[in-house]
């Protein structure tokens, strides 16, 4: 039974990396090649959030999920409660892993639970994580739209084609966000 779980589990698993793959990581890769002249932390500051520490990116995969992050902090400034949960739950999703696998390691030193269930247990949780913040990617979406509305307001960027590759990153980097390693 507990193997069944375990496969049921690597689904969500499977498909959340997948799309990070797909979705993510190729766009990544060639917005990391394009230079756009313009730190992370110039863009918060045009965007009119503070600059933050480190920042110092100016390739257009760094600057995407800037976007990102800054149309989420602006939706949450506006008073939009799924942003702010959205954006206090990416800390659980780093340190979810981490504190299952503790957990499950500890059942199975203690023999309280047999070693199959605390994998599965441990598989399952981060699974049902994982399904959370793929069902919660429209808040994201939104992110990007309201940080790609103030980008093009802005003009934080000196060129239309870096900032189309920035917009281009930006809406890949959502995917970024779904995967829990």
């Amino acid at each position: 039974m507990w193997k069944l779980l375990i496969l049921l589990s690597l689904i969500p698993l499977a498909g959340a990396w997948a799309g990070r793959h797909w979705f993510w990581s190729r766009v990544r890769f060639e917005g990391m090649r394009r230079n756009c002249e313009t730190t992370v932390k110039d863009l918060r500051v045009r965007m009119g959030l503070p600059g933050g520490r480190g920042g110092n990116e100016t390739h257009a995969a760094a600057l995407g999920n800037a976007v990102r992050e800054c149309g989420l902090a602006l939706l949450e400034r506006d008073g939009d409660r799924l942003a702010k949960a959205r954006v206090k739950g990416a800390f659980l999703t780093r340190a979810l892993p981490a504190l299952v696998g503790v957990v499950a390691v500890f059942a199975i030193f203690s023999k309280r639970v047999p070693a199959g269930w605390a994998v599965a247990g441990a598989i399952g949780v981060v699974a049902m994580w994982t399904l959370l913040r793929l069902t919660g990617m429209a808040i994201e979406w939104r992110a990007v739209a309201r940080g790609t509305e103030e980008l093009r307001a802005t003009r934080a960027l000196k060129r239309l084609s870096d900032e189309e590759e920035v917009i281009r990153c930006a809406k890949a980097s959502v995917w970024s966000t779904v995967w829990p390693f």
